[in-house]
């Protein structure tokens, strides 16, 4: 086997024990995945580099159980995370729509109408017409930006499928940790 240097040989010897701190490691979790692993196999989160994974290696079986848990509590916390994001979100743009109701505030509509109108203008002009020599660029990134305000005026009005790209994801992962003992 190939040596490897400090934190990616642990993320290698975590992979097949505790997938999900292996995988946060060289990410910008990183700090809380040692922190965890860390506390799972030497119950302190000062260790130094080097002590998780010689702890590793001499892990008895009760060890590696708990550094297992670690990993599935450690998912369970970012699954936390992402849902209190969105219940965060959702209540955010429930505030804006209740203060539009409230206020009857036709800002919003009008922003809306005027976004859309561009974008479709922008978009005719591209489609129907030559650009003028030179301005291929800018009407690209007038576009881009008419179409991102576009799909945020959708997202206002209609809703986001962010939730259902997020269940699916999960759908895809598997069950959640804890999920077939519930059953």
């Amino acid at each position: 086997m190939v040596a490897l240097p400090g934190k990616k040989r642990l993320q290698s010897l975590l992979h097949n024990v505790a997938p999900e701190l292996a995988r946060a490691f060289g990410g910008p979790l990183a700090g809380a995945a040692t922190e965890a692993v860390s506390w799972a196999l030497l119950g302190t989160s000062e260790a130094s580099a080097e002590e998780p994974e010689s702890a590793i290696l001499s892990a008895s079986p009760e060890t590696l159980s708990a550094l297992k848990l670690a990993s599935m509590e450690f998912q369970r916390a970012l699954l936390d995370a992402a849902s209190e994001e969105s219940r965060i979100a959702a209540g955010d743009r429930a505030d804006a729509r209740a203060r539009q109701v409230a206020l009857k505030d036709r800002i919003p509509g009008f922003l809306a109408l005027v976004i859309l109108t561009g974008f479709f203008s922008v978009l005719a002009v591209m489609l129907l017409r030559e650009v003028p020599p030179g301005a291929e660029t800018e009407f690209s990134i007038m576009l881009g930006s008419l179409a991102t305000m576009a799909a945020a005026v959708m997202n206002y009005y209609f809703g986001s499928s962010a939730g259902s790209r997020e269940k699916n994801w999960l759908l895809r992962q598997g069950d959640l940790p804890g999920e077939a003992e519930r059953r």
